[in-house]
């Protein structure tokens, strides 16, 4: 579809997105919440981020003015990535689903780009790189509710899907926030081998695989060896097991996922403990999210993955 110039309304902004193949999109205030403000807070004050620096900083999340000064509205999209994800072999270390392609963060700003440069007002992109609560924002918008084990459900395609915002200065219709519930169930909670999980809602970054094996610099500690089994880059566990995925999850379509595929859903380890430098490294994995472990913590993870099969 040809770019559009100046769009001004809700209406016109969601049938562009949709025409770029954007799964969802909804349309919130810029405005803060003390809520929010008082739960990130909590989570930076009980250490629970573990050496991810950057969000200690968290009042630069706080405020979408922050980003863009003259900011009264944000646009969240959300892209569906789910693969299904079976039979790997036994000697492969196992990639979260969102890392089987190029990095999102590059699909996600592309997308994001051509829609805010059709709009009519200045405008800021963010994708999770920015200090901006999405998932937050997200629920405000309407595009789903956050779950017990701290992912944005939403009712079409469960957890397992890509957030991206545009802040800008137009005033637009608003969404009205996604209502939702996880009821009873607990399975997330349940199934979490590393105990990551401390509460309905709350997460504790420093005993989470995805963190451990992509955040996490050094050794990791010996008590989650066992619990993170293969898998060498995220992890998908929390969300496998929720019935909302069970239900709703289907495959990516969307074109900038849907056809890339670098690291794919498994790795032979072999690949990774033969590799001596960065150059082979970058020949396997560039333009991977893969990239961000580097080679060192991908060694490390794929040395435990080994100890896990042996």
């Amino acid at each position: 579809m040809k770019t559009p110039s100046q769009l001004k309304t809700s209406k016109q902004i969601k049938r562009f997105a949709k025409s770029l193949g954007i799964d969802l999109v909804g349309v919130t205030p810029a405005a803060s919440s003390k809520s929010a403000e008082n739960f990130f807070k909590n989570f930076i004050d009980e250490n629970r981020h573990g050496n991810m620096s950057y969000l200690a900083e968290y009042k630069k999340r706080l405020q979408p003015s922050n980003l863009l000064s003259t900011a009264k509205s944000i646009i969240v999209i959300g892209i569906n990535y789910y693969r299904s994800q079976e039979n790997i072999p036994r000697d492969h270390g196992i990639i979260a689903r969102y890392a089987h392609g190029r990095d999102y963060h590059k699909v996600l700003r592309s997308a994001l780009k051509k829609l805010a440069t059709a709009l009519d007002g200045q405008s800021r992109i963010c994708v999770d790189s920015a200090p901006l609560l999405e998932k937050f924002y997200a629920m405000q918008a309407g595009l789903g509710f956050i779950g017990k084990n701290t992912t944005l459900i939403t009712k079409e395609f469960g957890s397992f899907v890509l957030l991206g915002e545009i802040l800008t200065d137009l005033e637009l219709d608003y969404d009205k926030p996604a209502k939702g519930t996880c009821g009873t169930c607990t399975r997330c909670l349940d199934s979490c081998p590393t105990k990551a999980l401390i509460g309905p809602g709350q997460m504790d970054a420093r005993r989470c695989i995805s963190y451990l094996t992509i955040e996490h610099k050094g050794e990791i500690p010996s008590e989650f060896h066992a619990p993170m089994g293969r898998r060498i880059f995220g992890c998908d566990i929390c969300q496998e097991v929720c019935p909302y995925n069970l239900a709703y999850a289907k495959n990516v379509t969307f074109p900038g996922l849907k056809n890339s595929k670098i690291a794919g859903s498994s790795v032979p380890l072999s690949d990774i403990e033969s590799m001596s430098t960065d150059e082979q490294f970058l020949a396997r994995f560039a333009g991977s999210p893969l990239m961000r472990a580097k080679l060192s913590g991908l060694k490390r993870n794929a040395k435990i993955a080994r100890g896990n099969i042996s």
